[in-house]
């Protein structure tokens, strides 16, 4: 597992809530201009968050599993406790790890989903949600038809306006198969990536995993 040096935990620690993106407003839903909830000194982001919560959403054929798979994940977070160096000072060390099956405003994916610039559940939102996290949970079919062969994707699920042309990513979404839960490879990577921790090993491949999204402009949000 890669060792964090102090200067580096010291650097993500005051960076870790820094997940602005910048964009042109145009078409969009209309959001007030002053947002004083947003939170930038923790990985919660939003001040209203006591703790790290998790909504998850399941593929309809996986419904009767969910007490498994929920199981499964609960698990998973519990190790990440354990083991991730930052998950005090991140924020999520105040309360207990929440998890709740349903998703507010998410559509399960059923189609080809492009790894850069992925938006998946509420988007753009006045009163962001107590969930840091959106997971979705795909069953093979349907992971065929949203992600192929790939691994899985994180995406962006809601995302705040900070100011005129400038919004804040607050909840992220993770797209996933159900037989990803429980690897080495969703513990140490997609899962801490998808609660806005520094994964505890980087993929193989490089997708765009990273937990900071690029700030960018233009005339919307990259689709």
């Amino acid at each position: 597992m890669k060792k964090f040096a102090r200067r580096e935990v010291a650097h993500v620690v005051a960076m870790v809530g820094m997940l602005v993106l910048g964009v042109r407003c145009a078409g969009m839903e209309e959001v007030e201009s002053e947002h004083p909830h947003l939170m930038l000194d923790n990985a919660l982001l939003v001040a209203e968050r006591t703790g790290l919560q998790v909504c998850v959403e399941l593929a309809p054929t996986l419904k009767e599993r969910s007490g498994e798979l929920l199981g499964a994940l609960k698990a998973d977070l519990a190790s990440l406790r354990e083991r991730h160096p930052l998950w005090e000072k991140s924020g999520f060390g105040q309360a207990p790890v929440r998890v709740q099956l349903g998703c507010p405003g998410a559509a399960m994916p059923s189609e080809r989903m492009e790894r850069k610039g992925a938006l998946v559940g509420p988007g753009v939102s006045e009163r962001p949600s107590p969930f840091r996290t959106f997971l979705y949970v795909l069953d093979d079919a349907r992971a065929q038809a949203v992600l192929g062969k790939e691994e899985p994707i994180r995406a962006r699920a809601e995302l705040m306006k900070v100011e005129d042309h400038v919004l804040a990513e607050v909840s992220t979404a993770l797209v996933i198969r159900a037989s990803d839960l429980g690897t080495p490879s969703f513990q140490e990577t997609w899962l801490p990536t998808g609660v806005g921790l520094p994964p505890l090993r980087e993929p193989a491949a490089a997708p765009s995993a990273d937990f900071m999204p690029k700030v960018s402009g233009g005339s919307g949000l990259e689709q």
